[in-house]
């Protein structure tokens, strides 16, 4: 859901998975939230606001980035070297020595307040809400489709 930008399309979304269940199934939702800086989350990470652009890097599955590496993946004072570049010794740095870097993208994402998650699922009559929490810096809920 956090990555839907209006709440019309996460309402909707949230239909859909209820249209998804046979009666009493469940449905499982996490959404990023909003309040990460507190004593429950973490990560400590701070939202300029509820609607933003996240930056995100593609990874390599089983490569994790080196420790101490900042946000980019590089070491403290690291630079990313190119072609025609040279090395401390002076000496060219050739194509098999760098790796180019992958292209960082742009996504969108709503943060959730405390209670957002719940308001939304209240405008879908075909679910009760059976739990919510929060989890490691996500508003959780499950919700059980209720019978026709």
């Amino acid at each position: 859901l956090h990555h839907l930008s209006t709440e019309a399309r996460r309402v909707q979304a949230l239909r859909e998975g209820a249209r998804l269940l046979r009666p009493h199934g469940e449905l499982l939702v996490y959404c990023w939230s909003y309040e990460q800086d507190d004593e429950r989350s973490r990560s400590r990470h701070r939202f300029a606001a509820q609607d933003v652009l996240v930056p995100w890097k593609h990874r390599t599955p089983g490569v994790r980035k080196p420790r101490g590496a900042n946000a980019d993946g590089e070491a403290p004072g690291a630079s990313v070297a190119s072609a025609g570049d040279e090395a401390l010794d002076g000496s060219p740095v050739n194509d098999a020595q760098w790796e180019e870097q992958p292209e960082v993208c742009q996504r969108y994402c709503h943060v959730y307040r405390e209670g957002e998650l719940l308001e939304l699922l209240a405008q879908v009559p075909e679910l009760e809400v059976v739990e919510s929490y929060f989890d490691t810096g996500n508003w959780c809920a499950i919700a059980r489709r209720l019978p026709s």
